[in-house]
């Protein structure tokens, strides 16, 4: 009797399908983990710099850092978020209030963003010759100590130039100290994508928004959630939807909301 020696050509075949089965099975499984991987990154990203915060606050009497120069001393315009030569790791000495609280942590990037600001490019990018490499994502609400007040009829400005303290913010647990944004505007949501790490939305949602690019349902970008740690240290996922909701978690002040 002939010792069988390998495998037949048939038996190749259907290992090969079983294999090519499994793949189709694990992968949508492996995908969801990955970007449930991300997301949790960028919650812990978000809880640090919470906690930064919270440091900050404690060494300046209660005081928020100034909500437009809190990581760049200039604001961070002209591309800074995607642009490595300007690294404030490499280039200090262009870091804002915040900054010495913050640097030497891998925080400052959500891995999510860093997918979708390549995927989607940027439309406040047009022009520039800088190419779109993410070092921050992150931007602070720019009610809490912040030039916002330019952007609120004249009726509020007394209102909202006076909260530039902790003990100022109405209802901490509800408002938000640092969230995301998109590269795009989404209409009827927002004018405005990431252009600065100033995160400033008014009722009318003419400016910039809570992303959307967390857990999007069917791929749709524009559909899913944000990230966003609050004045009392807590990090939960917030939605731009309806529109409103963004300035709703932005406004220190209280209720009623204003309108404009």
């Amino acid at each position: 009797m002939r010792e069988r020696k390998g495998f037949t050509l048939i038996e190749l075949l259907v290992v090969i399908a079983i294999i090519a089965l499994l793949m189709a099975i694990l992968m949508p499984a492996l995908q969801r983990a990955k970007k449930q991987v991300r997301t949790v990154i960028c919650r812990s990203n978000l809880n640090q710099y919470g906690l930064a915060l919270r440091m900050y606050i404690d060494d300046c009497d209660g005081f928020f850092p100034y909500s437009f120069t809190w990581l760049y001393k200039d604001g961070g315009r002209g591309c800074r978020w995607h642009d490595a030569t300007k690294n404030l790791n490499q280039n200090p000495d262009l870091g804002g209030e915040l900054w010495p609280y913050l640097k030497d942590r891998d925080i400052h990037l959500c891995p999510t963003f860093n997918v979708v600001a390549k995927m989607m490019g940027c439309k406040y990018c047009d022009g520039t010759t800088i190419p779109i490499e993410p070092q921050y994502s992150y931007g602070m609400n720019s009610y809490l100590n912040g030039d916002a007040w330019n952007a609120v009829p004249s009726t509020f400005h007394t209102t909202i130039k006076n909260i530039r303290k902790e003990s100022e913010v109405k209802n901490p647990a509800r408002v938000f100290t640092f969230s995301e944004e998109n590269t795009w505007s989404i209409p009827g949501l927002s004018n405005a994508a990431i252009n600065d790490n100033n995160l400033r939305s008014t009722p009318d949602c003419r400016t910039d928004c809570f992303a959307t690019y967390h857990n999007a349902p069917s791929g749709d970008l524009n559909k899913g959630m944000a990230n966003a740690v609050f004045v009392d240290g807590h990090v939960e996922p917030v939605s731009a939807w309806p529109p409103g909701n963004t300035f709703r978690l932005s406004w220190p002040a209280g209720s009623p909301l204003p309108k404009w």
